[in-house]
């Protein structure tokens, strides 16, 4: 999920930052089960929320248990498991956002960045294979969003929320994944502007690369860059906030929260930041 759905680490108790590193950690482990080792450097903390996420709304039973660092033995962790296949599936999802996401470094890429990226594409076109074998479904749906997104690209003036819409409904898709009729709708609504927000927040946060590259941007057209991207990303927040607050509480609430109150603006804080030459944290 592009790399800006994480925690505000301040605002965490001791307690909620070890189950999500312990979910991180386990994810890392189930990735390197599922896709090979290499995988492991695919993963981010995207996809650790996708975890809590879904393991919160679906009440899942979890167990928690001491456990050691793949790559560095001498390191504990916690190891957060549960029933179901969602590990499986947030392995999934990542490489294959992961492979699109080189796909669409390729078309842009020029000199030694796109040879290497060239020397990359038959490790990701193995991953490929592996997840399209595991979840067709997913895989599809990934490679109709990203599709969908290229197209939408090649209009210049295409407007925000022309935009912003598929990206957002393949998350809202992803989120929505496997939930029952009851929760089903509301998780698309929740994952769909989600995916608003990150897609701002990637596109404001690339503006100045995009504008030197002459690459698509949806804020290129705004003589205020700085103040369209900040209200399009705060609306889409608000929209968020909403939707969750509607939703049950579960046993991750304190993470979500902390996700979607205080990182998400956070890392937007950072990118206006970046603008405007404060250094200062």
């Amino acid at each position: 999920m592009f790399g800006y759905v994480t925690v505000y680490k301040p605002e965490l108790k001791v307690k909620e930052y070890e189950a999500y590193k312990g979910v991180y950690c386990t994810l890392c482990k189930e990735m390197g089960k599922e896709y090979g080792v290499l995988s492991r450097f695919l993963l981010s903390y995207d996809g650790a929320f996708y975890v809590l996420y879904k393991m919160g709304m679906a009440n899942e039973n979890v167990t928690a248990e001491k456990s050691r660092c793949t790559f560095n033995p001498c390191k504990k962790c916690a190891k957060v498991t549960c029933e179901s296949d969602i590990y499986k599936l947030a392995s999934t999802i990542t490489v294959v956002l992961a492979y699109f996401k080189l796909v669409d470094n390729l078309k842009d890429g020029k000199g030694i960045k796109k040879l290497f990226l060239y020397l990359l594409l038959p490790y990701f076109s193995l991953l490929k294979r592996k997840a399209l074998k595991k979840y067709p479904d997913i895989f599809a749906e990934i490679e109709k969003g990203m599709q969908e997104q290229f197209e939408i690209e090649k209009d210049s003036n295409a407007s925000l929320d022309k935009s912003a819409h598929p990206t957002a409904k393949m998350l809202g898709w992803l989120f929505a994944y496997n939930e029952c009729e009851t929760t089903k709708q509301s998780a698309y609504d929740f994952g769909y502007h989600l995916g608003r927000v990150v897609y701002f927040l990637d596109a404001f946060d690339d503006y100045e690369s995009d504008m030197k590259e002459k690459s698509f941007n949806p804020f290129k057209n705004s003589e205020k860059f700085i103040d369209v991207a900040t209200m399009s990303i705060n609306m889409s927040m608000g929209v968020l906030s909403q939707i969750y607050e509607e939703q049950n509480l579960n046993q991750f609430s304190p993470i979500i929260e902390n996700v979607i109150y205080d990182g998400l603006s956070y890392r937007q804080e950072q990118i206006i930041k970046k603008y405007r030459g404060d250094k200062s944290e």
